[in-house]
């Protein structure tokens, strides 16, 4: 008996240690901010640097309404080879770091075929203001992503690519909507507002924003914003994704929004509920040498104008 209790521990064992390897997860944190754009881009980038005018090279010009930047794609987990595959069904993908060729492009669809390892680099590509948002790279190198190396000798902790869907149609909450699906009643969501020469905010739900429930707002702390997106992150991204998002964004969410005649009442963050975040874009990741499980997760936020009724 105790020797079927030894052989019984070992197999055990050993199919634990296969299972392990063969369950071990690539893991694909994203985090975009999906922006309003009113037939024009009322975006900038971080304080002192280039801001997107109304003519964005390489958008097309049924573009649509609204625009997710910045959607950066940090990869986590065992080391790998393979190929990294973006794709919309709803509009175009626009602009994209690191530049591919011809053949892995179209104007919905784009492919990155890299190394995915612990290497350490030593210096960062320099392209001297030729590669799109390029003034916001520092804040989105993370030290716990995997580092990125393709065979033309370029090395990254991050892709990126920039997509305008033709429909927002899906979204559960747009500016003046009069009537909401009970599903998503309570998604969480962030008014900020200025009032009385101080900017305030207020942590509620979209319930409340569209049947104008009692929303009481609170006298914004530097962490305050921040804290909320912390919270809102949780088994998604890492803490330090969500300061490179914080960081890229802050200056607009905080400053230079309320100087744009659009959002004279306010401005509304909520995060798009994940069944949903395909009618954006999917994010596919075959492996290759060796093959493993791949976890997706998507931290994309709206951000557009409170109008009430």
């Amino acid at each position: 008996m105790k020797n079927i209790l030894l052989t019984l521990l070992a197999l055990g064992a050993a199919f634990s240690t296969v299972s392990g390897r063969e369950l071990a997860h690539i893991q694909v944190h994203e985090w975009g901010v999906l922006t309003w754009n009113g037939n024009r881009a009322v975006l900038s980038s971080v304080p002192g640097t280039p801001a997107p005018d109304s003519a964005i090279p390489g958008l097309p010009p049924d573009h649509g309404e609204m625009l997710l930047r910045a959607p950066v794609l940090y990869f986590h987990g065992p080391t790998f080879s393979g190929t990294v595959v973006v794709k919309t069904k709803n509009g175009s993908i626009f602009d994209i770091y690191p530049t591919v060729p011809d053949e892995d492009q179209e104007h919905n669809i784009v492919s990155w075929t890299a190394d995915f390892s612990y290497d350490q680099i030593d210096e960062y590509p320099d392209f001297h203001g030729m590669a799109p948002g390029e003034w916001n790279y520092d804040l989105w190198r993370t030290e716990s992503a995997l580092t990125i190396s393709q065979a033309n000798g370029w090395n990254d902790k991050f892709l990126y690519y920039e997509t305008a869907p033709a429909t927002t149609d899906f979204l559960p909450y747009k500016p003046g909507m009069e009537s909401l699906c009970e599903e998503y009643m309570d998604v969480n969501a962030l008014v900020i507002r200025r009032l009385n020469d101080g900017i305030y905010f207020s942590h509620c739900t979209l319930k409340d924003i569209v049947y104008n429930e009692n929303i009481e707002y609170t006298e914004m702390t530097p962490d305050a914003i921040l804290d909320v997106l912390y919270s809102w992150s949780i088994d998604l991204i890492n803490f330090d994704e969500v300061d490179a998002l914080w960081n890229t964004w802050s200056s607009w969410m905080l400053r230079e929004y309320v100087y744009d005649p659009g959002y004279d009442d306010g401005l509304v963050l909520y995060m798009i509920p994940a069944e949903l975040t395909d009618e954006l874009s999917t994010i596919a990741v075959i492996t290759e040498n060796p093959q493993y499980l791949v976890d997706i997760s998507r931290y994309l936020i709206v951000a557009m104008p409170l109008q009430r009724r």
